[in-house]
């Protein structure tokens, strides 16, 4: 993506205000998991917008939702937040909508989220690392599949949106 729009703008600031309103009012939160679907809003933009912008979005709703709901700022979950977001711009941006790529993106987002997290939360609170880290992946390993299967469902609707949106300047 080259040039970016007043559209663009929008939109990433709505995939920005949707990631807020996911991760931090519509999800399942203990101390050391949290389950939710914060990632459909990072996935729209890996699509449409790539690694870049898809990083700058997840960095962006981090802060703002670690600023204005909780209050609690580490930056560990931010670098976490800036590499999901920079793979699932690299995995699913011009990519093809293959099960096997979307797998793959879904196994190491997880696996990123899993040890950086997990250390994390041990340097935040002192639960021990090993302690949590089954808790942990049992959650990643079972949010594979459910992850997989809402991207792939979503990446032929927004690839397909983003065609005509670029067909649409061309005329």
């Amino acid at each position: 993506m080259n040039k970016i729009t007043t559209k663009d703008l929008v939109m990433m600031s709505l995939l920005v205000a949707i990631t807020i309103i996911l991760s931090r009012f519509l999800s399942i939160s203990t101390p050391i998991i949290k389950i939710g679907f914060s990632f459909v809003p990072l996935t729209i933009a890996g699509i449409l917008y790539g690694a870049k912008y898809t990083m700058i979005i997840a960095v962006i709703a981090d802060l703002i939702g670690v600023t204005l709901i909780t209050g609690d700022f580490f930056p560990g979950f931010t670098v976490t937040t800036a590499l999901v977001g920079l793979t699932y711009g690299k995995f699913l941006y011009n990519k093809p909508k293959a099960m096997k790529n979307i797998i793959i993106c879904t196994i190491i987002v997880n696996l990123i989220e899993l040890i950086l997290n997990t250390g994390n939360i041990y340097l935040l609170s002192g639960y021990g690392f090993m302690a949590t880290l089954p808790t942990r992946a049992f959650k990643a390993v079972l949010m594979v599949p459910i992850k997989a299967f809402v991207i792939y469902n979503l990446s032929y609707p927004i690839a397909n949106m983003k065609s005509m949106v670029v067909n649409r300047r061309a005329v």
